[in-house]
């Protein structure tokens, strides 16, 4: 494990770095409720040695939308043998948007192609009805709040938001249904609206410093709690290096450096080994979905500080 110097003047050195970019990108404005956000927030958080570091909107709250999808994945690596799961949805990168449906199409065995896109989410999604029944949400609300060291609760108006949009969300889960990948006896409804819920959680960049914490501790809490086996925050922190940032994983490879999850909130987390948490928020995105000024930030501290992995 290498040892990371982190302190408060490089992170404001980052964030000054992701200041000047405020104004590039987009918020995600296909969700009208998003369209809304402030696009001009940025923080980032990081815990070392026990201790938070943080720098700019730490307290603000936003959707932590497909960052979920890291924990959703974890709860059925609970329930499902690792071996279950690929017979469902797959471990490849992307080349194609996140909500794309043509790579549905042509995905081998037509089976969503990982768990980080959103076909692979809505079937994780499927698949933990199949345990938790309506106690669906419960388990990942629960979940969720044991990963940010938190209470949490969700956005019911970006719930409702992300449903009376979700056009491109039906497509995938009804083709999924033609196709079989998904029982005939699927609740489409229930399904869909766990799925809105678990993206709707609300969150801030210190509660994912924690949740990034875990995953590179080797799946323990702050406080010593087992939140994931080991093996489970390895297979986490390989998803997320493989396909965490969407088709966009080999650049943030390249520039970052690190296993990330990104979501159209415009928040990041982060992985490694070396026992520290590092998250970083602002709401507008680029052409792939991630924070324009979180991966700007980012790639400064990676460079700075060394922490890039490969």
């Amino acid at each position: 494990m290498r040892k990371i110097i982190f302190n408060e003047k490089v992170l404001e050195e980052a964030l000054a770095i992701g200041k000047e970019h405020l104004g590039e990108g987009n918020v995600a404005d296909y969700i009208p409720e998003l369209k809304k956000v402030d696009p001009n927030k940025i923080a980032i958080s990081v815990i070392e040695d026990d201790k938070y570091i943080n720098v700019g909107d730490c307290e603000q709250k936003f959707s932590i939308q497909s960052i979920i999808k890291v924990i959703l994945y974890s709860l059925a690596l609970e329930n499902y043998r690792m071996d279950v799961l690929k017979q469902y949805v797959g471990v490849k990168p992307s080349a194609k948007p996140f909500n794309s449906v043509i790579e549905l199409e042509l995905s081998e065995k037509s089976i969503p192609i990982n768990p980080f896109i959103n076909a692979g989410a809505i079937v994780v999604v499927a698949l933990l009805h199949g345990i938790y029944g309506d106690k669906t949400f419960d388990a990942i609300l629960k979940k969720a709040s044991e990963f940010l060291a938190t209470d949490l609760t969700y956005s019911k108006e970006i719930a409702e938001s992300e449903k009376a949009s979700s056009f491109a969300n039906r497509t995938l889960i009804y083709l999924m249904l033609s196709r079989g990948i998904l029982s005939k006896n699927t609740n489409v409804e229930e399904v869909l609206d766990t799925y809105f819920k678990a993206c709707s959680i609300l969150t801030t960049t210190k509660d994912l410093a924690h949740m990034s914490y875990c995953l590179s501790n080797g799946g323990k809490s702050l406080n010593g709690n087992r939140i994931v086996t080991e093996k489970e925050a390895r297979i986490l922190r390989a998803l997320m290096a493989t396909c965490g940032t969407y088709d966009y994983s080999g650049d943030f490879a390249i520039r970052v450096g690190l296993p990330a999850k990104s979501g159209v909130g415009g928040g990041i987390v982060t992985a490694s080994e070396d026992k520290y948490g590092l998250a970083v928020y602002s709401p507008a995105l680029d052409s792939h979905g991630n924070s324009y000024c979180g991966v700007r930030m980012l790639e400064y501290l990676s460079e700075k500080l060394k922490l890039f992995i490969y």
